[in-house]
């Protein structure tokens, strides 16, 4: 059940007539989520249902353990039990068929000659994200930094919830748990600024994200050799702001459809492009996942109170790399990063040693810094996008020395590309004053512009292309 899917939108109206049909009557309310959650996914893969539950019942129970024992061995063994069914249940779904790849390449390279086959297993969609937001309660609770969950049903909810169960954002237990306890009515404000986020996710996924990755980024990474390096150049800037866009409208719509319901999240992006450095942009994309590394990764691995905070930071961002896919791509994309924010923590504290200013403290500084770290985001990105090393290899090769000279440019790629560009750097507040204007308007005024911006995205719309996180 795609979010940009009649289906969906068919699904959203029955939760939330429902849901305010049964008003402040929270355990009927709860139920209905649940079951209509589980439905939510199961429209995916019915067969992957039971894997939410195990993982709810595994980490409620571990929870309950932890916080129930006062003797530290018995509050690790239930955070091991807890860690191990988790980290298990994704390394077996997400990386098993790569590691016996590589360990039949690793049996040829000693000549012996032997064909392991691969697995046939299929990747649940959204494990990576539902996993680490059911760890993160367990997490908590062992660090005492959240209370105990006493109601299962609760807890299965806060796991298997519709709008964030398959791409994020990842929400920890203290921003949703006490939601689903004192739950209150869904306001008629809550449900108008819910219809707007979605109305915006619905413009940036349709108009931004898959045009500019039907007319520019696709056709250059199909075939790299067929087109000139200005136009491979132009498509990788596109899938840049593709990916942005797509991911972003991710995140309004999850985030409209649980307002709509009567329950807020987190916001997941902060102009992102905007950072003056690699680690100011890690503070801006995807704030949950990176934020949930920071936290329990990183810190865990001692930060900079313990260890060698340049090896934390590198095996942090080689984590980061590899939970968004099995390959080596994602390794040394993870490495790139590491490298980047690595430098510039040297670079910083070298600068207080010699009682200089940050680099990023004047206006020329900020503006160079904000240049090289987007180029290096850019540049990077070229990992996530082609199929392989060797793939991402030939297409920068390609921009370098390419002798093409086929550059099919065409004027709505490109009027979407700059209008992007203009909407993330120069005109931040637009995103928030568009939501502030659709929710002041009479109630007919928002039905006739919904209905025109329908129209306009049906008109657009290049077909139900999957948001890119699905694949991660």
């Amino acid at each position: 059940m795609s979010f940009q899917s009649l289906h969906f939108f068919l699904f959203l109206t029955f939760v939330v007539g429902i849901g305010c049909a049964l008003g402040e009557r929270g355990g009927w309310r709860k139920n209905f989520l649940l079951v209509a959650s589980y439905y939510f996914y199961m429209a995916w893969d019915w067969r992957f249902a039971g894997l939410l539950l195990v993982l709810a019942l595994v980490n409620f129970t571990a929870g309950r353990g932890i916080s129930r024992s006062s003797e530290e061995r018995t509050r690790r063994a239930w955070l091991a039990f807890a860690l191990g069914t988790c980290l298990g249940c994704l390394a077996f779904f997400k990386y098993a068929n790569f590691f016996v790849e590589e360990l039949q390449l690793l049996i040829e390279a000693a000549g012996w000659m032997t064909d392991l086959g691969t697995l046939r297993i299929i990747l649940p969609l959204g494990i990576s994200f539902f996993t680490f937001q059911a760890l993160s309660y367990v997490l908590d609770v062992y660090r005492r930094q959240q209370d105990e969950c006493k109601d299962l049903r609760d807890f299965a909810l806060f796991v298997a919830f519709f709008p964030t169960v398959l791409a994020g954002p990842i929400t920890r237990a203290k921003q949703l748990l006490p939601q689903f306890s004192s739950l209150e009515a869904t306001s008629v404000k809550g449900m108008e600024h819910g219809l707007a986020l979605i109305l915006r996710g619905l413009v940036k996924k349709v108009v931004f994200a898959d045009t500019l990755a039907s007319t520019l980024v696709d056709p250059a990474f199909a075939s790299p050799g067929d087109f000139a390096p200005a136009f491979l150049l132009v498509a990788l800037y596109a899938y840049s702001f593709q990916i942005y866009m797509d991911v972003s409208a991710y995140t309004d719509i999850a985030r409209g459809a649980a307002l709509m319901c009567g329950f807020k999240l987190p916001e997941n992006f902060d102009r992102p492009y905007t950072a003056p450095s690699v680690s100011n942009f890690w503070q801006r994309w995807h704030i949950s996942v990176s934020s949930f590394f920071r936290d329990y990764l990183y810190f865990g691995l001692g930060g900079s109170q313990r260890g060698n905070v340049y090896l934390n930071l590198m095996l942090t961002f080689v984590a980061i790399g590899v939970w968004h896919g099995a390959g080596w791509k994602f390794v040394v994309y993870g490495l790139i990063h590491g490298a980047a924010v690595c430098v510039e923590r040297w670079n910083r504290s070298r600068r207080a040693r010699l009682s200089l200013p940050p680099a990023t403290s004047s206006q020329v500084g900020w503006i160079v810094g904000l240049i090289l770290t987007f180029h290096i985001i850019v540049f990077s990105r070229v990992l996530f996008r082609a199929p392989d090393l060797g793939s991402a290899a030939k297409y920068m090769q390609e921009i370098f020395t390419g002798a093409s000279t086929h550059a099919p440019f065409g004027v709505m790629s490109l009027s979407i590309l700059f209008i992007a560009a203009v909407l993330h750097w120069w005109l931040p507040k637009a995103g928030k004053a568009s939501l502030t204007t659709f929710i002041r308007l009479p109630v007919l005024l928002q039905g006739l512009l919904m209905l025109t911006i329908l129209y306009g995205l049906l008109a657009l719309s290049v077909g139900t292309v999957p948001f890119v996180y699905f694949q991660f």
